[in-house]
């Protein structure tokens, strides 16, 4: 699947892209058990973004979640490169039956809630629309991250509304560039008036995040309150 979002938002402009069907991981993807203790920074503000235990598909590539930028093979949080997934995806697939209600991971402004613009598939090789919601979150700490649904089958709340931690933002699906249902769960870290993609798991190898690195990137933060993060297994 293939879509792109590009917003407007609290903090000035947003962009997020993906390119991806949720392919399985290699056995070394999360070979390292990532958890807060080994994460490089933790700010636990997420609970749940849906009930339930449901496989992991793509990972986030912490070498280039871009696009457009291949160089064959998926970096994850452990550090491990992994050739049997999505390069360049920008976030998490989790395989899950469509209609599975989807949850606000943390009260929040909803900053978009619709249909992308319509875009070119070409594993689909027809022009496609996914139904995508995005939050905006305030941290404790006065920054602001941004949650991204995408696929979804239906969307319950409307841009501009303020939801709860738990409220039920829609349903997944399998709408837009998506051969298989399932939910692709993106968050964006906004830095100097724009929000970078990050990962939510943050980073758990002993060498550099090449992504935190990288002048377009940002540090990842293991943003999940204990005991919620959905596994990665």
């Amino acid at each position: 699947m293939s879509w792109r979002v590009r917003l407007l938002g609290l903090a000035g402009a947003v962009a997020f892209g993906c390119t991806s069907g949720p392919t399985a991981p290699s056995s070394a993807s999360a070979a390292c058990t990532p958890h807060p203790a080994s994460a490089n920074a933790v700010l636990p503000v997420f609970g749940r973004p849906f009930d339930g235990a449901f496989p992991i598909g793509n990972f986030f590539d912490h070498d280039k979640p871009i696009e457009g930028e291949a160089n064959g093979y998926v970096l994850t949080l452990c550090g491990a490169r992994d050739t049997s997934q999505v390069d360049g995806h920008p976030g998490y697939d989790w395989r899950m039956p469509e209609g599975t209600p989807l949850l606000a991971v943390a009260d929040a402004v909803v900053m978009t809630a619709g249909l992308e613009a319509p875009n070119f598939c070409p594993p689909l090789n027809r022009t496609v629309q996914a139904l995508l919601v995005v939050l905006v979150h305030t941290a404790p700490t006065g920054e602001l991250y941004a949650s991204i649904y995408g696929h979804l089958s239906r969307i319950d709340v409307q841009a501009g509304a303020s939801v709860s931690e738990g409220t039920v933002i829609g349903l997944s699906g399998n709408t837009g560039c998506s051969g298989t249902p399932h939910l692709h769960f993106g968050v964006g870290r906004s830095v100097a008036g724009r929000y970078v993609l990050i990962d939510p798991y943050g980073w758990h190898a002993p060498t550099g995040d090449p992504w935190e690195l990288d002048p377009r990137g940002a540090a990842s933060v293991w943003l999940w309150k204990d005991g919620v993060a959905p596994s990665l297994r």
